[in-house]
């Protein structure tokens, strides 16, 4: 079979949705990630390129999409990779990587990737592993849930309200996180904007007028509920918050919205994180891992 690759016409977003439904079915579970899915419509900047057989068919997809640093000009491309699975035997995953690395300029760049046969051609072609997200999940719902928010008060976000506060505050629970650190007034806009947001279950924590945590949890479309940012500023940090309002999302999700499995994501070294929802009853199901280029970087 001859393949080659090429930047995504317009023409072929139609056939490419098709692509991409197909292999999410294959999986079971979803090709790509949300910061990577809400491109795939090309609304908003990203670079993409696709595989194609003989005939002209995708039989292979990459995006690289910007992540925001400190300042608009600092941050890094990041990398996602979908091919046919009946096609992962050939070289379509490093042949993707590298021309939208090359694409992105050639610096900085991070591949996420839960799939083995990205992760075979990342360390063929030099890529250095850097992090590991887990993602865990547990059945729902939980009749022994008891968050007591001693001295907070707890409320919804309101859209139009708390969006400035909100953002302050998520800043200040993940100051340094690549890719949650950095979220911007748009960034939120785009979320909210989703066909999934729901701001009933989007809760926020106050001690006398000041945002000190939030929860915001998500609904998939196969009706599994999702932790889906959880935060507390460093300086309430200490005083059982980020259990209480993971317990109350929790509740939310399996008694209001009547989930049946909650899943979350955490840094594989963030122990603290690990051990609490352990101790909620999560369990670790799959690896998402996150390779870097060039390797010193």
């Amino acid at each position: 079979m001859g393949i080659s690759t090429a930047r995504l016409h317009p023409d072929l977003r139609g056939e490419l949705q098709q692509f991409i439904q197909s292999v999410d079915r294959d999986l079971d579970a979803p090709s790509l990630s949300e910061y990577k899915s809400m491109r795939l419509g090309g609304s908003m900047d990203a670079r993409e390129r696709v595989a194609l057989a003989d005939d002209g068919s995708v039989i292979g997809y990459g995006q690289a999409a910007w992540h925001r640093g400190a300042s608009a000009e600092s941050g890094h491309w990041a990398i996602e990779i979908v091919v046919a699975p009946e096609l992962r035997h050939l070289d379509i995953a490093k042949e993707l990587m590298e021309a939208l690395r090359l694409e992105a300029g050639g610096g900085e760049t991070t591949l996420w990737t839960r799939s083995q046969h990205v992760v075979d051609a990342a360390e063929t072609a030099g890529w250095y592993r850097q992090r590991e997200l887990w993602e865990m999940r547990r059945a729902l719902p939980i009749a022994d849930l008891d968050p007591a928010f001693s001295g907070f008060e707890v409320s919804t976000f309101r859209m139009g309200v708390d969006e400035n506060d909100w953002l302050k505050a998520n800043s200040a629970a993940f100051a340094g996180h690549p890719e949650n650190g950095y979220m911007t007034r748009r960034d939120l806009e785009n979320r909210m904007a989703q066909s999934w947001f729901d701001q009933s279950g989007f809760f926020l924590a106050r001690e006398d007028g000041r945002l000190a945590g939030s929860c915001w949890t998500k609904i998939h479309d196969d009706g599994v509920g999702e932790i889906y940012i959880i935060g507390v500023v460093p300086s309430w940090e200490g005083r059982g918050l980020g259990r209480d309002l993971v317990a109350h999302g929790l509740h939310y999700l399996g008694n209001v919205r009547h989930a049946r499995t909650a899943m979350l994501y955490v840094e594989a070294t963030n122990e603290r994180a690990v051990r609490l929802y352990r101790e909620l009853g999560f369990e670790k199901i799959r690896t998402v891992a996150a390779y870097r280029y060039p390797p010193n970087s």
